[in-house]
């Protein structure tokens, strides 16, 4: 018999029993039994307003756990009744979770909207290998993203460093999105659902040139943003 079937926990006001829904009910009856025994002299003399929570109970099996709680506790049982504000808690939870899954699938529909302003995030130092930066709109790293690195954004994102990584801007299907770095050489860099790798030999000779990436026409393109020196 599982001991945890049944749990006495005490209360400002009394005790609330919790049940737990799986055990056949022939053992939850034991294990109260047994729960009340061991109690012993912490229930006899004393008055108890008693909840329960946990399983549903029909009035018969309310009956007979209320009727081992009066015959063997020692108590003066003055109540005996479900928890109701535990359920309302509970219902209370349930209805925000959904709410919430409701807003997320809500917004996998809509682009970020802020390509040219909008809620902007500031990173300030070098993405590692093995790190991950994203942000639900435009992000800016102050630094590097090293080779094994991701960085990711609804919106655009601009790296004021050598871009070496995997870079995804746009990541809601937002193609209006831009990816911009002083020296551009992802490992792949993606807008929306566009993804392309960079030659092998991009940026292994000379000084880093910065590149602007951006989508027109369902393709990938990437050009200089600044006069050459």
């Amino acid at each position: 018999m599982d001991e945890s079937s049944v749990t006495f926990k005490g209360t400002v006001n009394g005790l609330t029993i919790i049940l737990k829904d799986e055990p056949a009910f022939s053992e939850i009856l034991q294990c109260m039994r047994d729960k009340v025994n061991s109690a012993g002299k912490f229930f006899r003399g004393a008055k108890l307003a008693v909840k329960y929570r946990g399983r549903l109970l029909n009035e018969e099996e309310k009956s007979q756990l209320l009727e081992i709680l009066v015959k063997e506790s020692g108590a003066r049982i003055e109540s005996f009744e479900e928890d109701k504000e535990q359920v309302q808690a509970v219902a209370s939870n349930v209805s925000q979770d959904k709410a919430v899954e409701r807003k997320n699938q809500i917004k996998k529909y809509m682009f970020f909207k802020g390509i040219e302003e909008g809620q902007t995030k500031f990173y300030r130092g070098t993405v590692r290998s093995g790190q991950l930066v994203n942000f639900d709109g435009n992000l800016v790293i102050l630094g590097d993203v090293n080779p094994g690195a991701v960085v990711e954004a609804t919106g655009n994102i601009v790296v004021m460093g050598l871009l070496r990584g995997v870079v995804h801007a746009g990541s809601d299907g937002n193609k209006e999105a831009i990816v911009a770095a002083l020296g551009l050489n992802p490992t792949q860099l993606r807008i929306a659902d566009i993804i392309t790798r960079p030659p092998d030999e991009k940026g292994v000779v000379g000084n880093p040139i910065p590149e602007l990436a951006y989508v027109k026409d369902d393709t990938l393109y990437v050009e200089r943003f600044l006069p050459a020196r």
